[in-house]
């Protein structure tokens, strides 16, 4: 269609009235060979070579078809002269240079064409597998996160239950709260920032519980807008590793810091605690929770966010800061 288009304004002024209907005619005479030449590029040339990088190939391939064309061209010429005349001679190249030009040029943009849609599908196509990846690695990351805190939670309640303690009662109410947290809220993709914070601070009650007036929590929380969404389980992981790292330090005290503040356009959160004393400071990324924290946090907030961990002798840090 672009080339019969093209070649009718381009002859437009040299043709008659009575002559449109042998025009068309003689233009259509054409179509094979451009068809050939553009197809053969587009679906056999480009795939095979310019994919791939074999630029020789490709240069050599594209040679052999303007070759084609600009013979071809030639020879169409010489049979529409002799359709009209009955007559054969032969057609000068440099007469013929223009429409040779023009045929170079709706082969070139038909295969652009090609290659752009082609390139659009690929994208589209990487762009759903990677969305499907995304969404199976969290889902998978979720599901390592859930027995990896029952494990913790477990734990706690069993060195209460073996102590006899009163509070066991309490510590495994407080853990079918969390449980219905997780069973509920945890797929949805995103939960109001406030749950997350009510299921931080049922998990500090938690450890409240075992620890009992040895653990002192401190809290500094700003919520500016209670409709903040954020992933579910952003912050529990941070949780769990601050009680795996830290313990009752050089006063006696196990000491908590929670400190988070939030509104429409980022979340800074911030905890910390003392670490035991005598404890050996490690260098890992902090266990199975944090290393999966972090995963998430690549896959859901990828370039939107910043998390640091700090370690000293007496108190350990993680910062996370995310730009909604």
């Amino acid at each position: 269609m672009l080339y019969i288009v093209s070649e009718y304004f381009a002859n437009l002024v040299h043709i008659f009235p009575e002559e449109k209907g042998r025009f068309f005619q003689a233009t259509l005479l054409s179509l094979p060979m451009l068809m050939a030449a553009t197809y053969f590029l587009a679906l056999f040339v480009v795939p095979r070579y310019l994919m791939t990088n074999q630029w020789l190939w490709f240069l050599f391939w594209a040679l052999v078809v303007a070759v084609f064309v600009f013979y071809s061209r030639i020879k169409w010429q010489e049979l529409v002269n002799y359709l009209r005349s009955e007559q054969y001679f032969p057609v000068p190249v440099n007469k013929m240079l223009k429409n040779i030009i023009r045929d170079y040029a709706i082969i070139a943009l038909a295969v652009c064409i090609y290659i752009i849609g082609d390139y659009r599908r690929n994208q589209k196509l990487n762009e759903e597998l990677i969305k499907a990846k995304a969404e199976t690695e969290i889902k998978l990351l979720k599901g390592q996160l859930h027995p990896h805190f029952l494990f913790n939670s477990l734990n706690n309640i069993y060195s209460l239950a073996l102590s006899h303690s009163d509070q066991t009662a309490d510590s495994i109410l407080k853990l079918t709260e969390l449980l219905d947290y997780l069973v509920y809220r945890a797929s949805l993709d995103t939960v109001p920032l406030a749950k997350e914070m009510q299921l931080l601070e049922n998990y500090l009650g938690l450890e409240q519980l075992r620890y009992a007036e040895k653990l002192q929590v401190s809290k500094d929380i700003v919520v500016q807008n209670d409709a903040v969404n954020v992933t579910p389980l952003i912050l529990l992981p941070f949780a769990e590793n601050c009680f795996k790292h830290g313990g009752v330090g050089k006063d006696g005290v196990f000491r908590v810091g929670i400190y988070l503040h939030a509104d429409q356009q980022q979340l800074l959160f911030r905890m910390n605690n003392s670490v035991k004393t005598g404890k050996t400071i490690q260098q890992d990324s902090g266990g199975l929770g944090l290393q999966n924290i972090q995963k998430r946090l690549n896959l859901l907030y990828p370039g939107r966010h910043q998390l640091l961990i700090n370690r000293t002798e007496e108190t350990y840090q993680v910062e996370l800061s995310i730009k909604f």
